[in-house]
């Protein structure tokens, strides 16, 4: 057999062992793929039969639950309805069975879907609703992604501060709003504007004053009152140490304001902006 019957002989099986071994590993993987469907697709269909069984049985979740367990049911049935109207994450707490909601929606039609999704949830005795009609810039829709960008510094550093100073993990963003609007809105126009030109814009949309949520007294004036204001839903405990380390963390973000603003607030809550300190 001369030379090129020899290297053409090779070349073929060279070829044909090639052509096996590629159709070997995408066999595989197309094995293991079609593999891990029918896998997805079986836990599927038996969770849907549980589901199923459970509710032809006529059974219902138990509704004398612990709050920790009850807030989680509740943030299981409000995340597909969240995703469905593209609004931002809702943050629920929930103290002797009753719910309290906080967050941002585009309509009164979303807020009432949303309370109404709550108030379903077997175990809830009641619901409070906290959720504001209207995004800020700051807000992220799910159907943003990671298209949003990342927090400033300045509003990184309060979170964080509202954080260490025992906000719950979630509900940090809703405190320093919180916060922040009750003690902006106590500032004269003037000394507000100031004071919010200072500040990065994803921050600057957390402090701008809400509708007055207080009556009686436009404004609260003591230092207990301002603090009652501002966190009505929080731990007592905890109230007045995520004021002080809000407040004080705004303080740092506004130096050059620190006399002026001092000098337009109530006594009580002048010392409150002298001595606070970020946690």
């Amino acid at each position: 057999m001369n030379r090129k019957s020899v290297t053409g002989a090779l070349g073929f099986v060279a070829l044909t062992t090639g052509v096996a071994m590629f159709k070997t590993v995408v066999g595989r993987r197309l094995s293991r793929k079609l593999a891990r469907a029918v896998a997805r697709g079986a836990r599927y269909q038996s969770g849907r039969l549980v589901g199923l069984r459970y509710r032809i049985s006529g059974r219902h979740p138990d509704p004398t639950v612990g709050d920790n367990v009850l807030a989680d049911r509740v943030r299981s049935m409000l995340g597909p309805l969240e995703h469905r109207l593209d609004i931002p994450h809702v943050h629920v707490l929930v103290e002797g069975h009753e719910v309290l909601l906080h967050g941002d929606v585009t309509s009164d039609a979303q807020a009432e879907a949303i309370i109404n999704a709550a108030r379903n949830v077997s175990g809830v005795q009641g619901v409070k609703s906290h959720l504001h009609v209207g995004l800020f810039p700051g807000d992220t829709r799910p159907s943003q992604g990671s298209e949003h960008p990342a927090p400033s510094a300045a509003l990184a550093n309060v979170l964080a501060a509202a954080h260490s100073a025992g906000a719950s993990e979630g509900t940090e963003r809703t405190c320093v709003r919180s916060v922040l609007s009750t003690f902006a809105a106590l500032l004269p126009e003037g000394e507000r504007r100031h004071v919010l030109t200072h500040l990065p814009t994803d921050l600057r949309v957390l402090a701008e004053p809400l509708r007055p949520r207080w009556t009686g007294n436009r404004h609260p004036r003591r230092l207990d009152d301002f603090i009652l204001t501002a966190l009505p839903n929080v731990e007592p405990l905890r109230r007045e140490a995520i004021v002080d380390s809000v407040i004080g963390s705004l303080r740092g973000l506004v130096p050059e304001e620190t006399l002026d603003v001092a000098a337009v607030l109530p006594e009580g809550l002048r010392q409150l902006w002298k001595s606070a300190i970020p946690r």
